[in-house]
């Protein structure tokens, strides 16, 4: 076998065994960008921000299992954390399954590097964790002056726990989350503009989030 074909088979096998596990923020069927506007029924929204900590995956096909116990940040002011695991084959896969959220441990861990650097803006205290899912930006349909809204929702301690366990059936290599049912059903921008602690209304926020994930 000549050079030529053999480097091609490499690198055809290479690119056969490589894929990327890609995560992102939808409203609709739209890609949301920050600072782009957004039809809500009759109001108008955009956001300034959109964070959330995924972690501790595990892929599944039949008897075949891969678990990558990491953690993650997932930004969306910053393109290159929305791919994970470049060099893994997602597609050869039938379920994934991972935390919105993480588990108590992280929270309490002595470990505050890279991802869960407290300077990355998601980390909230030692009594109080970090920070599952940061949400801002404004919307037309809040009766106050600036129409802005800040949502920091998290808690590791019970009854305030918001990590939840997610099992999704792998369609594609896309990990999405869709916001416009959470804006459309759940939070009600007229009445509560900021949550900022662990409390009910965070964990119950979260829960309903967490419905609107999906692969494609």
């Amino acid at each position: 076998m000549n050079v030529k074909k053999l480097t091609f088979l490499l690198i055809f096998f290479a690119q056969q065994a490589s894929g990327q596990l890609h995560l992102q923020f939808q409203w609709g069927s739209d890609i949301i960008q920050l600072e782009k506007v957004y039809k809500l029924g009759d109001d108008s929204i955009y956001f300034d921000e959109l964070k959330m900590y995924v972690s501790d995956f595990h892929f599944q096909k039949q008897n075949r299992q891969h678990h990558i116990l990491e953690t993650h940040l997932i930004d969306l002011a910053d393109q290159q954390s929305l791919t994970l695991f470049p060099d893994f084959p997602v597609k050869d896969y039938e379920t994934i399954s991972f935390q919105f959220g993480m588990d108590s441990s992280y929270h309490v861990s002595q470990s505050v590097e890279g991802d869960l650097d407290p300077l990355k803006g998601m980390y909230w205290a030692w009594n109080s964790g970090y920070i599952q899912f940061k949400c801002t930006g404004k919307c037309t349909r809040i009766p106050l002056e600036d129409q802005s809204f800040e949502f920091h929702l998290g808690g590791y301690r019970k009854p305030h726990e918001t990590r939840i366990p997610m099992s999704l059936v792998i369609q594609g290599d896309t990990v999405i989350l869709d916001m416009k049912p959470f804006f459309e059903q759940a939070a009600h921008l007229e009445v509560v503009q900021r949550i900022m602690i662990p409390s009910p209304l965070a964990k119950s926020y979260c829960q309903f989030i967490a419905r609107n994930f999906f692969t494609k």
